[in-house]
């Protein structure tokens, strides 16, 4: 009788087990597409989109993030009017009942409201839905390292990063050494930027050796968080107590620290009269590196400043906060607000400053800002990368090509020369070389070339187009995976070679 039980006991753990090993396999069926009847057809037509993206590693992003949160989710790809679009989707049901029942399963796990339903029927036309074997756009360019300053180097690296958030605007500007030369700079003290009121950036950019602003995004919920980070000057012309300019170990380091940061702070408050205004301390600790802490052999550095809260009046449910915050090395100045964001989520991501590889970690800065030079003669001004939006194409007429534009990375890089003046390249990241082919040579040359005063030219084995001016406005030309845009700036006197020079110069592959 012991034998009969024991042999059933192993018979029930061995079924056990093959059912356990049977639902393994069939989650690992459906993640790598074997079984399709989980993902939108015509047999189950409705699904639920999360996101949709230009980028298939950014969706990569959003669907392991969805996953990490308890929600099955996929992509699928759709070559719309305007362009390939990824998009990640959740489920597929037959009918509109079952799937407003998981739309509301999936907005309680990741709360969020906007979720859309999706049918098949209306994007069937150019969907793939297994797309593993079509993906053509690749992750990281392999170039050298641009031929910059290396404080800007320094400063790109202090940014925090974090998985769940994209780069949707930043810039970079170098500052004069002198205050003399700051008209030189104009371009630099012109962008548009989001620092805390009552700061300029042209003010700033006197106080400081180099400056860059980081607009995150989240990937999933897009709330913005904006972060600057200032490298100052030695002889920033801040008054300071008790302070060694000769080294950088100052005695009254604290004091010093927060004497900068309520500079800041109050250049903030007077900028009007609000119903609320506090000015309170802050410490945050980071791994920020300063020679301070290579010398202490100590990675940890102490943020003091201010947390500045004003209520305007006009706006009389809404509270702007700003952080003020200033390394023990009196080095560095950190600014950051959300309209969205908590204060704790805030001081959470300031805490990973110094941390990582900063804005290297992201692709979409990294692919257009090592495609610069290797070796440049030239100045180098200011660095600003955004995400085009519908207005781009608007302010293009909506132009075919313009808005297979929208969704993609522009960035531009100017630069100053003695004999050419004023110059820029912006590059047009689309991703992948067919992409390229397509929007340029299909869609923008049949438009333009026709036009007067504009001629067709070789760049690197490519055809652009240039127009006939003495010192030309714009030279064009795809290459890889951007499409590249010269320009002479105010005053430039680039001519045609000077730009097919610099285009030769770029790290294209």
């Amino acid at each position: 009788m012991k034998r009969i039980q024991l042999i059933l006991i192993l018979f029930a753990i061995t079924f056990s087990s093959c059912n356990q090993i049977q639902e393994l396999k069939e989650k690992i069926k459906n993640k790598i597409g074997l079984n399709d009847e989980m993902k939108i057809s015509e047999k189950v037509p409705y699904s639920i989109q999360i996101k949709e993206l230009r980028s298939y590693y950014k969706a990569k992003d959003i669907e392991e993030r969805a996953e990490r949160k308890g929600v099955d989710a996929y992509i699928v790809s759709e070559e719309s009017s305007d362009g390939i679009w990824y998009r990640i989707l959740s489920g597929a049901e037959e009918s509109i009942i079952k799937i407003e029942e998981l739309k509301n399963e999936i907005q309680s796990k990741l709360s969020i409201d906007n979720l859309e339903i999706i049918n098949y029927k209306n994007i069937r036309e150019n969907l793939v839905v297994n797309i593993n074997d079509n993906v053509e756009e690749s992750k990281r360019i392999n170039s050298k390292k641009p031929d910059l300053p290396n404080k800007l180097f320094s400063l790109i690296e202090k940014f925090p990063k974090d998985d769940n958030f994209i780069v949707k605007n930043f810039f970079l500007v170098n500052c004069p050494d002198s205050v003399k030369n700051i008209r030189k700079y104009k371009v630099g003290y012109n962008l548009q930027n989001d620092l805390p009121r009552g700061i300029s950036l042209k003010m700033l950019m006197k106080k400081s050796k180099c400056i860059a602003e980081v607009i995150y995004e989240d990937n999933l919920f897009g709330d913005k968080l904006t972060i600057d980070i200032v490298t100052l000057k030695k002889n920033h012309g801040i008054e300071l107590e008790n302070l060694q300019k000769a080294t950088f170990l100052p005695s009254n380091k604290k004091v010093n620290q927060l004497k900068i940061a309520d500079y800041f702070a109050e250049k903030i408050l007077s900028t009007g009269e609000y119903s609320f205004e506090e000015k309170a301390k802050i410490k945050i600790s980071s791994k920020f590196s300063s020679l301070k802490s290579i010398l202490l052999s100590n990675n940890n550095q102490n943020f003091y400043g201010y947390k500045v809260t004003i209520k305007p009046k006009k706006n009389k449910d809404i509270f702007r906060t700003y952080f003020i915050l200033v390394s023990e090395d009196l080095s560095t100045v950190v600014f950051s607000q959300s309209t969205e964001k908590s204060d704790e989520e805030i001081i959470e991501i300031i805490k990973q400053i110094g941390k990582s590889n900063g804005l290297n970690d992201y692709d979409e800065f990294y692919n257009s800002f090592y495609t610069l030079p290797s070796r440049i003669n030239d100045e180098f001004i200011c660095f600003s990368t955004e995400k085009l939006t519908s207005r781009y194409a608007k302010e293009r007429r909506n132009a075919e090509w313009s808005k297979k534009m929208v969704g993609h990375w522009v960035t531009s890089a100017h630069f100053y020369g003695d004999k050419t003046r004023n110059w820029s390249v912006s590059l047009f990241d689309l991703l992948n070389d067919e992409k390229v082919n397509y929007i340029y040579e299909n869609l923008y040359l049949k438009t333009k070339r026709n036009e007067s005063g504009v001629k067709e030219i070789g760049v690197r084995d490519r055809t652009g187009l240039i127009d006939l001016n003495r010192y030309p406005n714009e030279l064009s030309f795809p290459a890889s995976r951007f499409v590249v845009s010269i320009n002479n700036g105010n005053g430039g006197k680039s001519k045609e070679s000077n730009l097919i020079n610099i285009g030769n110069l770029l790290q294209l592959k």
